[in-house]
């Protein structure tokens, strides 16, 4: 573990943060028919780096909640850009890793390119209950059978304080803890599957993806988190051979 801290614990309520996914997926069990050729598109992704930060000016006054065999409770976040120098060209790495997820999961031919924003267009479809602003492209070519569209990409990363041990210091009767810096990444996207000749959406959703270690920030977790994010856009349609 890494940068841990001694800290006298007082009191703080209201400083727990909860996390959840805003995931919704649309999966249409009447796609059965695996396309001989598939058209990957995407628009630039975006790297967020904005100024979040709930960690109080004191992170030692807070009351420790930690019990044996618990996991670790969260405190508070902060945004933290973790991007290795390999990212830099986010396109070319976005192209690559994509390529590279699909290459072993994939049972159709395939291509995948970069495509302006411009050639984007919206509409508002349902996926479990919720409205969803699904992508989709103004004009497809009868090149391929099926486009798959990626569009509102983000990229972000922040860091977690979580608690650490806790002990009671008899002799002064207070509680002694320590805290937990786990560094996080996500990555975010909008999708879309088409028929090229009907131009019928066969699958739609919005998905994202995480991953936190104590460890710092190195390309193969951002590599993991993009392959998790495209495995479950492939996941059960015709085109995933898993």
């Amino acid at each position: 573990m890494r940068n841990l801290k001694l800290f006298v614990a007082l009191a703080l309520a209201g400083l727990v943060f909860a996390g959840c996914s805003a995931s919704k997926q649309h999966k249409d069990a009447s796609w059965t028919a695996k396309p001989s050729n598939l058209q990957v598109v995407f628009t630039a992704p975006v790297v967020v780096d904005s100024i979040k930060d709930n960690c109080p000016m004191f992170p030692w006054y807070y009351t420790p909640s930690i019990l044996p065999g618990k996991d670790l409770r969260p405190i508070c976040e902060k945004d933290s850009l973790m991007l290795p120098d390999e990212m830099k060209k986010m396109s070319e790495w976005f192209l690559s890793n994509v390529d590279n997820t699909l290459k072993f999961n994939s049972s159709s031919h395939y291509k995948i390119s970069e495509i302006s924003k411009d050639l984007v267009s919206y509409s508002e479809k349902d996926a479990d209950g919720e409205k969803l602003r699904v992508p989709m492209l103004k004009s497809m070519s009868d090149s391929a059978d099926v486009y798959m569209v990626l569009d509102s990409i983000q990229l972000k990363s922040n860091i977690q304080v979580r608690e650490g041990v806790v002990t009671t210091l008899g002799s002064v009767g207070m509680m002694v803890g320590t805290t937990v810096n786990d560094n996080c990444v996500y990555i975010s996207a909008s999708y879309a599957f088409y028929e090229v000749k009907t131009a019928k959406p066969l699958d739609y959703g919005y998905l994202e993806e995480s991953q936190c270690s104590d460890q710092n920030v190195i390309e193969h977790d951002w590599q993991n988190v993009l392959r998790d994010l495209i495995l479950h856009m492939i996941d059960k349609t015709p085109i995933a051979q898993f």
